[in-house]
């Protein structure tokens, strides 16, 4: 499916030639996000991915960089995450070579301009408005905030806070960049109808000047909980969010395929077990799902739901019904069957475009340094037993594991407290 060249500066490139497409997709990762963070620069990592849009010497304008790729027809973005920043160029084949040209100059040569770094700021800070003011995704903030706190780095949020976005000055980003932005931190990913061997030289040609750098550490991370606990944020909202869940365990850990497993017949699709008692049967929810996240050192179960004021207290005693449920009683053959080949099925039909196929094999990368094919990660999820998510879900739905996240017109937390018994 890929093939993997690793250069004498550690760089890593990954291709994945497919048939039947007249795309290319051209993703480049860069290993580092929130959690590598200095103290007092959070946001710094998503500041300096917008930043890499604003102008290079080849390329001087922020206008000059969105003329090229509109050019070609091209669809071009970037993205931050805790562990990840990427940024990528999907178009025609007949486009590659434009691609390949755009990205490696922005992501060796941008310029940081001063009068652009300050501009920019006024931007996240709307950007940041924005996201605070959509529920539906600042309830993730909130519930990482409430299992981590902010003094850490899971606890905060990737885009930062105002004063520290507003506080940023060009030295940072080129301290940050020099750091963060070296060879054994980069893995350039192309999927799609190319000439691999041909491709593969080029990308040496452009990329294999990076410094070979050694990147910053993340900061320390620990857990500590002990009873369950809530985090309320007030705001007059239409409904209530709320985000119910656990912590359990980093990507590498071996119950990463129980978990995946778990979220799809839990909450992941419309035969679900929440999405039938929550929404079906309950009538509490238009929008309900679970959702398994794992990190690098870290993870966690969740299930969301958008209900009613009226109702939450409602909501959250279903899913924590449906949570014990799994604890108390094997899943059935029939049932199981309909999960693994629901997540076969939508993973076929996801992977028929060359970003997708970036996407799949770039995360494992960066993630876990040893990407899976397609056909192994469905024997990991074949493996799977009702036995062993029988206990899986009794060693991570505990109440000493349990959080509840909740956004809307909310005042009592003690409340919610109390029903928090599994």
């Amino acid at each position: 499916m890929f093939h993997k060249t690793i250069l004498p500066n550690k760089l890593r490139i990954l291709a994945a030639p497919m048939r039947g497409t007249n795309t290319v997709t051209i993703l480049v990762l860069c290993a580092t996000g929130s959690d590598n963070e200095p103290r007092g620069k959070g946001g710094i990592s998503h500041f300096l991915e917008h930043m890499f849009f604003k102008g290079t010497r080849k390329r001087p304008t922020p206008q000059t960089i969105m003329q090229e790729t509109v050019s070609m027809g091209a669809i071009s973005n970037a993205f931050t995450s805790h562990e990840i920043t990427g940024y990528y160029i999907k178009s025609g084949n007949v486009y590659l070579d434009r691609s390949i040209d755009l990205l490696a100059d922005i992501y060796q040569n941008s310029i940081f301009d001063p009068r652009e770094i300050e501009r920019e700021k006024h931007v996240i800070v709307e950007e940041l408005q924005k996201d605070r003011d959509t529920p539906t995704m600042y309830v993730y903030w909130l519930w990482e905030e409430l299992l981590y706190g902010r003094h850490q780095h899971a606890g905060r949020d990737v885009i930062g806070m105002e004063k520290d976005i507003r506080s940023l000055a060009r030295s940072d980003f080129i301290r940050y960049f020099t750091h963060q932005y070296s060879a054994p931190n980069t893995i350039i990913i192309v999927a799609g109808n190319f000439d691999e061997a041909r491709t593969v030289e080029r990308l040496k040609h452009l990329f294999g000047d990076i410094r070979r750098y050694t990147p910053r550490p993340k900061g320390a991370f620990h857990e500590a909980q002990r009873f369950p606990a809530v985090k309320v944020h007030f705001k007059e909202t239409d409904q209530t969010h709320l985000m119910l869940g656990f912590r359990t365990v980093p990507i590498g850990h071996r119950a990463r395929f129980i978990l995946d497993v778990m979220e799809d017949f839990i909450g992941g699709n419309w035969s679900s077990r929440m999405f039938d008692a929550v929404r079906e049967r309950g009538g509490l929810a238009y929008t309900v799902y679970s959702n398994s996240q794992l990190y690098a050192n870290r993870g966690y179960f969740t299930t969301y739901a958008g209900v009613s004021h009226g109702n939450v207290e409602k909501a959250v005693r279903v899913m924590l019904e449906e949570y014990k449920k799994v604890c108390d009683k094997q899943i059935g053959e029939r049932e199981l069957r309909r999960a693994k080949e629901h997540m076969k099925g939508t993973s076929l039909i996801a992977l028929e475009s060359s970003n997708a196929v970036a996407d799949f094999i770039g995360f494992q990368e960066a993630m876990t340094g040893r990407p899976m094919t397609i056909k192994e990660i469905f024997a990991k999820i074949e493996s799977v037993t009702p036995a062993e998510i029988q206990a899986a879900a009794r060693k991570f739905f505990r109440p000493e594991r349990m959080n509840l996240a909740l956004i809307g017109p909310l005042k009592n937390e003690s409340k919610f407290t109390k029903l928090l018994k599994i």
